[in-house]
């Protein structure tokens, strides 16, 4: 599939790939260069949503989002 990058130098991901996916707005997706191509990968659930789910579960830690690490 061809696309092109529009003005303002975005990109779409066609409809029928976005549900595919399960991309909706505000999914996060990683953008990697390898070697001459650029790979477009989807993250899945956001990093809110891990760590939520993640302070359930023990040992508690306290790593967030935020901390840079």
């Amino acid at each position: 599939m061809i696309i092109s990058i529009s003005k303002g130098q975005q990109i779409t991901i066609p409809a029928e790939m976005r549900s595919d996916l399960g991309l909706n707005i505000g999914s996060k997706m990683e953008i990697v260069r390898v070697g001459d191509k650029t790979v477009l990968t989807s993250l899945g659930e956001d990093l809110e949503s891990i760590f939520a789910k993640a302070k359930k579960i023990k040992p508690k830690h306290n790593l967030s989002p935020k901390t840079n690490g």
